[in-house]
């Protein structure tokens, strides 16, 4: 019957004192009524909305003299410590919160009316149950259960847990989130999202500065009756969500949570109180430890015993940070271009000078909590912010003109310098809104409303989804001895409500992740050192592949001069070996003509008349000079040839006639001559002669 979910230590949402044994969630499948019977059950108080199916205990396992016995509690109003008591007579309470019953009505199913998107988580830590007959929103109802009404969630976009802004304001008005007036509500939202937006810290100060505190008060008795509280502003910078906002007040129910993540939104655990506010201790003399709210859960009329002054801020109570952060808000604001009154087709309307009127623009609250996703509202705030730069465009331009000039109108693109994203930084984590999320909630503000400084946010059980460590390498001066260190308000108001039980608790917990710590670091620094190394040999080789990279390119831009110089000499030559080609052809077209002219050209000897004595035949007469002194050389070497064939045979026939004489022949040939009785060859004057 029931489904048992581990839970560690020091849960937030215990119903007992802190004792040796092991702490369990269980969901009933069934209410608790049903689990009657279970053997060591103990309920202190059965719940009075347990006609919806499924209720929350809290399942402790206690050693007492060695023997383990189970214990169990339901998260009851008995076990929670209020910040105020329960008032049973609400007479106090205006005719309509204290008359008006919700239209919801109970059943097996939800209305199909019923709008129940109510927390952003999957799955859900929230649930809705309808309140009965009796029940109003002014009730104080038990387990946890927070009167809300609809229209904040279908039309308002606000989504469970209350971010650390909300809750803030609602301890600091000392009021519950249904005793706001929607609208306020609405209020808180936009300025969220603006401070977001502009990057501003949303301060309790900061935000009571801007606004001031209405209350409703019915017509007659006006000192007994308390109605809705409502945000006005010092200065208006945002419009109201609805003028008129009437439809709200039957539309309501009670939300609370179902999963331990939701208790731990609301719950924290510090010190039991007694009907005077002093600590009430055990019997070891140690305070017992209660789950306490961390805001109101139902209507109180202590907001009413204070002024309304009171809650609010001046301008010079600021801090320095805040009252820039304000001055920012208010330019942003300031800069909007104003409404141009237009009738229904789309005329403008004019004073009686034919001027068009107009009106000062404010930020547009309905129509930032319509965005459905954070693109649409940053995308709306931009478009605020960048319709006024094309107006001090135009404007300036006008004056130029009127001033004698010369410029023309200025070319007013989309493109703006960047604008800051909405991106909300605070205790609620922020997470990439897509597709049908709604813009985020900023939460930058802890429960005493200070400012919370530092590169990192947190909710309260929740992961963050960054956490930037503080630049202790970069930032070598981080402290000093003259550093003061100092907890979060937050932290602050939770450590000092703990007990000694559940500080030592935390402790050990703390210290055990510290020792994880080391060992995980220990563990992981053998392998880091040895990535280290690959990365110092990796930019070793990324620094020695730059170096010869840059002689590649140094080498690559050489050979592109020397080729684009190679490509314009081969265009030179190229040039030159066209022309050259060119006169090869003229000179033959030249060569040609000359042949032709050569040819047609005939010669006719004339023999004159020595020639024809010397040669009457005509044998010669067709020789050219060449060719006759060819003939010559030849006739020549034949007289030679003769002459010493002559000298050959006469010198033979010498040797015949004298057969029996040894003829003497050395030194003659048919070129010696007999001179003075000797044979001498001829002198060479003669010769050449």
């Amino acid at each position: 019957m029931l489904g048992v979910t581990n839970l560690r230590g020091d849960v937030r949402c215990s119903t007992v004192k802190h004792k040796t044994g092991l702490v369990f969630w269980a969901l009933l499948d069934g209410p608790i009524e049903e689990a009657d019977g279970v053997e060591d059950l103990k309920f202190p108080l059965a719940s009075s909305t347990t006609r919806c199916r499924g209720d929350y205990i809290l399942l402790f396992i206690e050693h007492l003299d060695g023997a383990p016995i189970l214990r169990a509690g339901a998260m009851a109003d008995d076990e929670i410590q209020r910040k105020i008591p329960v008032e049973d007579n609400m007479d106090w309470v205006a005719d309509d919160p204290r008359t008006t019953a919700t239209r919801f009505e109970l059943g097996e199913h939800y209305p199909e009316d019923l709008f129940t998107e109510i927390d952003e988580q999957d799955p859900p830590n929230w649930e809705i149950r309808i309140p009965g007959a009796r029940q109003r929103i002014c009730t104080a109802f038990r387990n946890g259960g927070i009167p809300m009404y609809q229209i904040v969630f279908e039309h308002m976009g606000l989504r469970l847990p209350f971010s650390d802004l909300e809750v803030a304001i609602f301890n600091h008005l000392e009021v519950c989130s249904s005793q706001l007036h929607p609208n306020s509500l609405a209020f808180i939202r936009a300025f969220e999202i603006v401070a977001a937006y502009l990057e501003l810290a949303p301060t309790i100060p900061l935000f009571f500065a801007i606004f001031g505190i209405q209350r409703s008060r019915p017509r007659g008795n006006v000192t007994n009756k308390c109605g809705w509280v409502s945000l006005k502003q010092h200065r208006k910078l945002f419009d109201i969500f609805e003028e008129s906002l009437r439809i709200f007040k039957d539309e309501y129910f009670v939300v609370r949570p179902m999963a331990v993540e939701g208790w731990k939104t609301i719950l924290v655990r510090g010190p039991k109180l007694d009907d005077g506010g002093n600590v009430v201790f055990g019997d070891d003399a140690e305070p017992i430890e209660v789950n306490c709210e961390r805001f109101r859960f139902c209507w109180s009329t202590k907001h009413y015993s204070r002024k309304a002054k009171s809650f609010t801020f001046k301008r010079g109570a600021l801090s320095k940070e805040e009252s820039a952060d304000l001055k920012l808000l208010e330019d942003f604001v300031d800069n909007f271009p104003p409404n141009l009154w237009e009738d229904r087709e789309g005329n403008p309307i004019c004073d009686e000078e034919g001027h068009q009127l107009s009106s000062k623009k404010f930020v547009n609250t309905k129509a930032l909590l319509k965005c459905a996703t954070r693109t649409e509202a940053e995308d709306l705030l931009r478009e605020m912010k960048n319709t006024q730069l094309t107006l001090r465009k135009l404007q300036a331009e006008k004056k130029k003109r009127q001033l004698g000039a010369s410029s023309s109108t200025p070319n007013v693109s989309g493109q703006t310098s960047p604008s800051p994203s909405i991106e909300v930084t605070g205790e609620r984590r922020v997470e990439e809104v897509t597709g049908d999320r709604r813009p985020p909630k900023v939460a930058r503000v802890e429960g005493g409303g200070s400012v919370v400084s530092g590169p990192h946010r947190l909710v309260p059980g929740k992961a963050a989804e960054e956490f930037v460590i503080p630049p202790a390498i970069g930032h070598d001066c981080v402290v000093d001895g003259k550093t003061s260190t100092r907890i979060s308000d937050a932290d602050q108001s939770i450590l000092a409500s703990m007990g000694p039980e559940s500080i030592r608790n935390v402790v050990a917990e703390s210290s055990v992740a510290v020792f994880k710590l080391l060992e995980v670091a220990t563990f992981l620094n053998g392998r880091e050192c040895k990535y280290l190394r690959e990365r110092d040999e990796a930019q070793a080789h990324a620094k020695d592949f730059g170096e010869r990279l840059s002689i590649v390119e140094k080498d690559l831009t050489s050979g592109t001069k020397a080729l684009k110089e190679s490509q314009a000499k081969v265009t030179q030559l190229e040039k030159n070996l066209r022309d050259a080609k060119e006169e090869e052809g003229r000179l033959k077209e030249k060569v040609g003509e000359l042949e032709e002219k050569l040819s047609s050209l005939t010669l006719t000897p004339t023999a004159d008349e020595e020639e024809r004595k010397v040669d009457p035949t005509g044998t010669y007469a067709n020789f050219s000079r060449a060719g006759l002194i060819a003939k010559i050389y030849e006739v020549g070497d034949l007289q030679l040839e003769v002459a010493s064939s002559s000298f050959r045979n006469a010198l033979a026939q010498l040797q015949i006639l004298n057969p029996g004489v040894q003829l003497i022949t050395e030194g003659m040939d048919e070129m010696k001559e007999v001179r003075d009785g000797q044979i001498a060859s001829p002198p060479l004057k003669e010769e050449e002669a």
